[in-house]
């Protein structure tokens, strides 16, 4: 039964991982770290379903696709914004909110969703529980 049960937990997560690299987010979905003495210190984002979503210490909330790169934070009434590099790759968020503009820059991506040869571990791991 345990070994059910974790097979089913290892599987489930590495779908997960599968579905954000081949959602049309995926570009967006990682960690974004804030200034010191930001009111907001991280956020990460996730894509669930066929939404983005932001999640913070102060809860989570599906963003409103309104452009390239941008989106609406509807329970703050905020603007969001992401930022490439001259490679195409998001390198920041920016949320204008009451008046203010905060800044995250996002982290490397190896350190959100784990390697490829992580991923392939987990799924030969998934499959010698099954089995």
């Amino acid at each position: 039964m345990k070994k059910l049960v974790l097979s089913i937990v290892v599987i489930l997560g590495f779908i997960t991982v599968v579905n954000a690299q081949s959602s049309p987010f995926k570009d967006y979905v990682g960690k974004y770290v804030f200034a010191a003495g930001s009111p907001v210190a991280e956020v990460t984002l996730t894509a669930e379903d066929s939404s983005l979503v932001i999640n913070s210490a102060m809860g989570s909330t599906t963003l409103e696709k309104k452009g390239m790169d941008t989106f609406y934070l509807a329970q703050y009434d905020a603007l969001v914004i992401f930022k490439r590099t001259a490679d195409k790759s998001i390198e920041s968020i920016s949320i204008a909110v009451q008046g203010m503009e905060l800044v995250g820059k996002k982290e490397a991506a190896s350190s959100i969703a784990g390697t490829k040869e992580e991923e392939f571990q987990l799924e030969i791991l998934a499959e010698k529980l099954i089995h």
